[in-house]
């Protein structure tokens, strides 16, 4: 089950999320974001982005497999949003849907920003990613394969990938990647829902933590 080019391509896409919200040509800004990009833009999208209410749409790859561009996945996230602002991507869900390597791994993708509420600029979000996959019982040899690709690829802007931790958050085990230019990555899979959640996080509130917390509750 390979999913490499699937999960540069969804990183890459979580830091468009940034990059295309903020100065003129975005499609050139996404290309190759850079994290004082990403630190000013928050605001920008949780003021003029859809919201989460926004009904799902179904992206068709090339090699003929569908990915449901589902805003209903971040279910998964429960916990209490009290403070955070919440905005869901459908324009880079989409995108990033039709991505061929990710369509042959994954049946439903959902791709949204948190931010501090009322924080300006805002120094603290956390870009999320919610994967439904294909097929649920994927073993631990492609989870690791997974993560070590997009930690590469969401840290390749941030400095390089520069340490790995596992840590019990709530009752989940968190797999977190830290980017040398201060970032963080965060996955949590739910095995029973068939489910990976994965995150890149920056600023002192610590988002990606609580949110990896709140997964399954």
């Amino acid at each position: 089950m390979t999913f490499s080019g699937g999960r540069a391509c969804l990183a890459v896409g979580l830091l468009g999320v940034l990059a295309a919200c903020s100065g003129p040509a975005p499609s050139e800004r996404a290309a190759n974001p850079s994290p004082s990009q990403g630190i000013s833009s928050p605001a920008a999208i949780a003021s003029t982005a859809p919201s989460s209410d926004a009904p799902s749409a179904t992206a068709t790859s090339s090699s003929g497999n569908q990915v449901a561009a589902d805003p209903g996945l971040f279910a998964v996230i429960g916990g209490s949003r009290d403070g955070l602002n919440f905005v869901y991507d459908p324009d880079t869900t989409t995108r990033v849907a039709g991505d061929p390597d990710l369509a042959r791994n994954a049946i439903g993708l959902a791709i949204g920003l948190f931010t501090v509420t009322g924080q300006q600029p805002a120094q603290d979000f956390a870009i999320v990613s919610v994967v439904q996959l294909r097929d649920s019982t994927v073993g631990d040899d492609w989870y690791r394969s997974y993560r070590d690709s997009y930690d590469e690829a969401a840290c390749a802007q941030a400095g390089g990938v520069d340490r790995h931790s596992e840590a019990m958050i709530g009752t989940n085990d968190v797999f977190i990647g830290g980017c040398a230019g201060g970032a963080f990555t965060y996955h949590v899979r739910l095995p029973s829902r068939g489910v990976v959640v994965s995150m890149t996080a920056a600023g002192p509130a610590r988002i990606g933590e609580r949110l990896a917390g709140d997964v399954g509750r």
